[in-house]
C-alpha cells in the first residue's frame, strides 16, 4: 500500500488535503483525510471520502464519441481529432469560444486549454456565474480578497455568519465556530430562511435574523446609521484608514433607520439591536460572508453595505469572504497569452451564453470543468445553442453529462488522482502540489495532454503545445520563487500542504485604503456609497422567490453518476412554508409545477416551518431527467446582469406555484 498527498480538487472553499490510497500494483484503493493538512487536518467531507466510486464508476467515459448521422458513437482519438481539425481549422478565431468553469479548481486543468484559446485567438467568458459580484462588492470597499485567516477563528470573541450555509458548504469551519459558541461568544447567523446552519447553531446558543431576500443593505445601513448616531464610531481612525468618511457620514442621514430596516427585513427592531450590540462590542469578530446572497440584482450593494459597516466599526480586516489573493502564482504562465496574434476580444458575458451561442456569432464551443447545459441560467437557450448545426461542440469530460449529450465530440478525461496539478483555496491560505497518483485507465487524458494533441491536430506547432502537466506545476512553484520564500518553495516542490503567507503592501482599492466612497463604482453606473437599492426580478412579477441551495449530498452535478450519491440525495423538492402549502391546498408529495416566462417544472412538495410565507427553495441542481419537463432547475433562471460585477441573478427569481390539479393553464396564487 501507498499513500499519495494531494488536495481534493472541487469547487468548494475547503480545498482539503487528502490521501490517495493506492495497492502494491498501483491501482486506487480510496481516497482518505491528510491529517498533515493544516486546514483540513485529516477529516474529509462524505462526498469526496467515497471519491473512489466516481473513479471507478460504470459510467465513466473510457474512449471518444462523435456525431454521425445525429448520434453520439464511440470512435478512436485520431478520428475525434480529425474531425475537430476539420470542422475548427476554417473558422476564425472570434468565432471559437471558450467554456471553462470550476469542475476542477487546480490551476493547470481549469487554466491550461486557455493556451490553444489564445493560440487560436478564441473568445473567453467573464466567469459572472460564481462569485463575480460578491468580490466587485467586496473589493470596491476593502480591495484584495484576504481576510483573516481561517485558522485564527479561535482567537475570535464574536461570529456573525451572513448569507453562508456553513454547514452544508464549509464543513471544516464548523468546530471552530461550536467552540466559539460553547465557549460563550455571541454567534449571529442572518440568512433568508432557516438553514442547516441555523438549526446546528441555534443549539449552541446562536440567534438568527431571518431577513426578506434583497434586503441585506437595509440591515447593514440601518446599523451603520446608529453607529454615528449612538457616537460608537471613532471618527479619527475612520479618517486616517478609509476614504469618503465624512461623505459616507452625511450620506446614511438618508439610509433606514433601525424601525425602518426591521420593516423593510421583516423583523423586529430588537433582533436588529442584538446584531449592533455583537458588531459594536467585539473586539475581535469573526464576520464570514457567502456568495450566494449576492447572486441578486442588488448583491454587489448588499456584499458593500455589509463591508461598510465591518469598516465603520473597525472590523476590515475581520470580514473572511474569499482568500484568493493570497497565492501570486502566475496564471499567465500556464494560459499564455503572448500567444495571441490579435488583441484579446472582450469576453462574452457567461450568464448569457445562451443568447450568444443563438446569435450565431460563434462556429465552434471548447467546454472542459463545466456542465452549462445544466448549470448556466435560461439552460433551455443554452441547450438550443450547444445543439445549433452551425455550432461545433467539443467537451471534455469524465462523463456523460447533459452538455456532453448535446456535443459534436466527447473526449474522455481523467480524474484528479490520475493527473498532477498545483492547488490553492479560496478559503484558506494553503497550497500544495498534487502528483499523478494512479494512472488513468486506457482512453482518458488530462487536460494539458489533451488541448496539446488539439492543438497540434489544428496545426500550432509551437513549443508550447509540448508540455506536461508536471512540467507546468513545477515552473508555477519556481516563477513564484520571490513571494513564496525559500521555505515554502522547498515545502511545495516537496508535494506537501504549505501554507502561503498573504502579500504585504496596498489593500487593491484604488487609493490603497478602505473606500466608503468609491469613484470606481460610480463610473459603473453605481452609487459611489454603500445604499439600500430594492431588488429589480426580472420577468412579469410573480408570487415566490425562489431559492436555488446548495446540495446535500452531490457538489454542484460532480457527484450525480455516483449511485451512492444519487440514492443518499432521494428524489428533488420544493420546500414551502406550511401556510403557503395550506392554501394552495398542497400536502407533503403532492406534485406542483413551477411557472414563470422562461420555463415550467414539476417537483413534488415538501412543507417546512423552516421557509418564511413567499419563499421556495430546492436543494442542489435536478436535471433534465429529473423532471417531467426535461428541463433543468436553472431553465427557470433568467440571464440578466448583476449590479456589480456582470455576475448571476439565481437569487432574484421569482415563480409562481401551480398545484398539478388545477391543470396547466391555471396559475394558482397564494394571497400577497
Amino acid at each position: 500500500m501507498a499513500l499519495h498527498p494531494s488536495t481534493c480538487p472541487l469547487d468548494c472553499p475547503d480545498a482539503c488535503g487528502v490521501l490517495v490510497e493506492t495497492d502494491a500494483a498501483g491501482a486506487l484503493l480510496r481516497v482518505r483525510g491528510n491529517p498533515e493538512h493544516p486546514y483540513s487536518r485529516g477529516v474529509l467531507c462524505s462526498k469526496t471520502a467515497h471519491y473512489h466510486e466516481l473513479v471507478q464508476s460504470p459510467e465513466r467515459l473510457l474512449r471518444p464519441l462523435v456525431r454521425r448521422a445525429g448520434v453520439l458513437v464511440e470512435a478512436s482519438w485520431d478520428e475525434a481529432l480529425a474531425l475537430i481539425a476539420k470542422r475548427v481549422k476554417p473558422l476564425a478565431g472570434e468565432r471559437i469560444l471558450a467554456l471553462e468553469y470550476a469542475g476542477s479548481m487546480g490551476l493547470v486543468a481549469r487554466r491550461f486549454p486557455m493556451r490553444m484559446i489564445h493560440a487560436l485567438g478564441g473568445v473567453q467568458h467573464d466567469g459572472g456565474v460564481c462569485d463575480t459580484t460578491s468580490t466587485a462588492g467586496y473589493s470596491t470597499v476593502l480591495g484584495r480578497c484576504i481576510g483573516p485567516d481561517v485558522e485564527s477563528l479561535s482567537d475570535s470573541d464574536a461570529a456573525v455568519i451572513w448569507g453562508s450555509d456553513v454547514k452544508r458548504t464549509i464543513q471544516h469551519l464548523q468546530p471552530g465556530l461550536q467552540k466559539l459558541a460553547k465557549g460563550g461568544a455571541p454567534l449571529a447567523i442572518v440568512d433568508i430562511y432557516r438553514t442547516d446552519t441555523v438549526r446546528s447553531f441555534e443549539k449552541f446558543g446562536a440567534r438568527s435574523l431571518i431577513i426578506h431576500p434583497g434586503t441585506d443593505a437595509a440591515l447593514a445601513l440601518a446599523i451603520c446609521r446608529a453607529a454615528f448616531e449612538r457616537g460608537w464610531v471613532d471618527r479619527e481612525r475612520l479618517a486616517a484608514e478609509c476614504l469618503g468618511a465624512k461623505r459616507f457620514e452625511a450620506h446614511l442621514c438618508g439610509a433606514p433607520s433601525v424601525d425602518e430596516a426591521a420593516r423593510i427585513c421583516g423583523l423586529e427592531p430588537a433582533e436588529i439591536e442584538f446584531l449592533s450590540h455583537i458588531l459594536r462590542h467585539a473586539k475581535q469578530p469573526f464576520l464570514r460572508t457567502g456568495s450566494g446572497w449576492t447572486r441578486r440584482t442588488n448583491g454587489a450593494m448588499g456584499m458593500r453595505a455589509v463591508c461598510s459597516l465591518a469598516a465603520l466599526l473597525g472590523h476590515a480586516e475581520r470580514v473572511h469572504y474569499e482568500s484568493g489573493a493570497v497565492f501570486t502564482f502566475d496564471k499567465q504562465l500556464v494560459e499564455r497569452p503572448d500567444l495571441r496574434h490579435a488583441p484579446l476580444p472582450p469576453p462574452v458575458h457567461q450568464i448569457q451564453v445562451g443568447r450568444e451561442l443563438n446569435s450565431g456569432r460563434f462556429g465552434a464551443v471548447f467546454i472542459w470543468g463545466h456542465n452549462p447545459a445544466v448549470t448556466l441560467p435560461d439552460s433551455r437557450a443554452v441547450r438550443l445553442g450547444l445543439s445549433r448545426e452551425d455550432v461545433f461542440c467539443v467537451v471534455h469530460e469524465q462523463f456523460l453529462t447533459e452538455t456532453a449529450e448535446l456535443a459534436d465530440v466527447v473526449l474522455p478525461a481523467t480524474t484528479f488522482v490520475e493527473h498532477s496539478d498545483l492547488y490553492q483555496s479560496y478559503g484558506h491560505r494553503v497550497a500544495q502540489y498534487g502528483r499523478a497518483a494512479v494512472a488513468p485507465p486506457p482512453g482518458p487524458r488530462n487536460n494539458v495532454d489533451t488541448f496539446c494533441a488539439i492543438a497540434r491536430a489544428l496545426g500550432l506547432e509551437q513549443e508550447a503545445f509540448h508540455t506536461s502537466a508536471d512540467e507546468l506545476c513545477l515552473e508555477l512553484i519556481r516563477a513564484a520563487s520571490a513571494s513564496l520564500g525559500a521555505e515554502a518553495q522547498e515545502s511545495l516542490l516537496a508535494g506537501k500542504p504549505t501554507k502561503i503567507q498573504p502579500p504585504t503592501g496596498p489593500r487593491g482599492t484604488p487609493s490603497g485604503r478602505v473606500e466608503l466612497f468609491s469613484t470606481a463604482a460610480a463610473s459603473a453606473g453605481q452609487p459611489p456609497m454603500a445604499t439600500f437599492v430594492p431588488e429589480i426580478t426580472p420577468g412579469t412579477p410573480r408570487a415566490f422567490s425562489l431559492v436555488s441551495a446548495p446540495s446535500k449530498h452531490t457538489h454542484n452535478t460532480t457527484f450525480s453518476r455516483v449511485q451512492r450519491h444519487r440514492a443518499r440525495s432521494g428524489e428533488y423538492t420544493c420546500h414551502i412554508n406550511p401556510l403557503d402549502a395550506r392554501r394552495l391546498g398542497l400536502a407533503t408529495g403532492d406534485l406542483a409545477t413551477l411557472v414563470n416566462d422562461l420555463a415550467r417544472i414539476t417537483l413534488p412538495i415538501t412543507p417546512s416551518a423552516d421557509m418564511p410565507p413567499g419563499l421556495l427553495r430546492v436543494d442542489g441542481q435536478p436535471q433534465a431527467h429529473d423532471t417531467p419537463e426535461a428541463l433543468p432547475l436553472n431553465a427557470l433562471h433568467h440571464d440578466q446582469l448583476s449590479d456589480l460585477g456582470s455576475g448571476t441573478t439565481y437569487m432574484s427569481t421569482r415563480v409562481d406555484l401551480v398545484p398539478q390539479a388545477v391543470g396547466a393553464t391555471t396559475e394558482a396564487r397564494p394571497p400577497s
